[in-house]
C-alpha cells in the first residue's frame, strides 16, 4: 500500500484539530471504565478521522482509542488517538494533540502529531520528519541554549526516584513528549505503560531521526502486539540509544 503524502496527513490532522478546537474549553469530561477521561470532542474527532482515513486508505485496518476496530486487507494499520492528552484538553491547556500513526508489521512508518492550540505539527513519512515547515535531523546532543530536560508521565514521581541533573517536565501528552524528544529539545522521555495509540504517530517521527522505543528494563517495544488495546507490558522510554542508556542510569524504583 502506498503511504499518504505529508500534505495528506497534515490536511486530515488539521481538519480534525479545527473540530477539536470548537469544543476546547467548552466541554464536560466523563470517566471511562479504566478511569481515564473522555469527552464528546474525543468521539467527534475520532468519527471524523475514521471517515477521512477510510477514504484515503481504504484497504488499511483502523484502530482508535475510542473504540474503532476495523479490519483491513492491507499490511498497514492506521492508529488514531483523536485527542492525546484529554486531561490537558479538559484543563484548558494547549498541549493536547491529534495523532494519526500508520504501522506496517508493527513498525511505525508514517505519522502526524498535530497540536492545534499550540500551533505545532510533527509529521513523518518514508523516513523523513518535519516540525512545522522545518525538517528534523538525526538525534544528537540537545539543541538550544535553554535548560536540559526530560519528559515523564504524570505519575512518574510516585513510581521512581529520578536523579537526572536537569529538569523533569510533564506536559500532559505522551505523543507530545515523544515529539519533543524527536525534535531534539528533550533528552529522553519516560512514557510509562502507554497504549499503541499514544505511541504510533510520534513513533514514526522518532524513528525518522534515529530514535527508538525500548522498555525501561531493556528490550525493544513491538507496537503490533498492542493493537488489541492492551497497555505496554512494561514502562516504555523514548530517545536515542545513548540517551536511553543515560536515562536508565538515573531512574530507579521508588522505595
Amino acid at each position: 500500500m502506498t503511504l499518504p503524502t505529508r500534505a495528506e496527513l497534515e490536511a486530515v490532522a488539521t481538519d480534525a484539530g479545527r473540530l477539536a478546537l470548537t469544543h476546547f474549553r467548552m466541554v464536560a469530561a466523563e470517566r471511562k471504565a479504566d478511569r481515564t477521561l473522555v469527552t464528546a470532542a474525543d468521539r467527534a474527532v475520532e468519527e471524523l478521522l475514521v471517515a477521512r482515513l477510510s477514504a484515503l486508505l481504504p484497504d488499511a485496518g483502523i484502530v482508535g482509542e475510542e473504540g474503532t476496530a476495523r479490519p483491513g486487507r492491507a499490511a498497514e494499520v492506521v492508529v488514531i488517538d483523536p485527542i492525546d492528552g484529554t486531561a490537558a484538553f479538559v484543563a484548558g491547556l494547549p498541549t493536547w494533540c491529534v495523532c494519526i500513526g500508520i504501522l506496517r508489521g508493527g513498525e511505525p512508518v508514517a505519522g502526524v502529531v498535530h497540536l492545534p492550540a499550540a500551533g505545532e505539527t510533527y509529521v513523518a513519512v518514508d523516513g523523513r520528519a518535519w516540525w512545522n515547515d522545518g525538517p528534523l535531523t538525526a538525534l544528537g546532543p540537545p539543541v538550544g541554549e535553554g535548560d536540559r530536560f526530560i519528559v515523564t508521565h504524570a505519575k512518574a514521581h510516585l513510581r521512581y526516584r529520578i536523579a537526572y541533573r536537569g529538569k523533569v517536565r510533564s506536559l500532559g501528552s505522551t505523543a507530545y513528549h515523544v515529539a519533543l524528544v524527536a525534535r531534539g529539545v528533550a533528552d529522553a522521555a519516560l512514557v510509562g505503560r502507554a497504549h499503541v495509540w499514544d505511541l504510533a504517530a510520534p513513533g514514526a517521527v522518532l524513528s525518522a531521526v534515529g530514535g527508538r522505543y525500548e522498555y525501561l528494563r531493556g528490550g525493544a517495544v513491538d507496537l503490533g502486539t498492542m493493537l488489541d488495546g492492551r497497555r505496554a507490558a512494561e514502562d516504555v522510554v523514548a530517545g536515542s540509544a545513548e540517551a536511553l542508556a543515560a536515562l536508565r542510569a538515573v531512574v530507579s524504583p521508588a522505595s
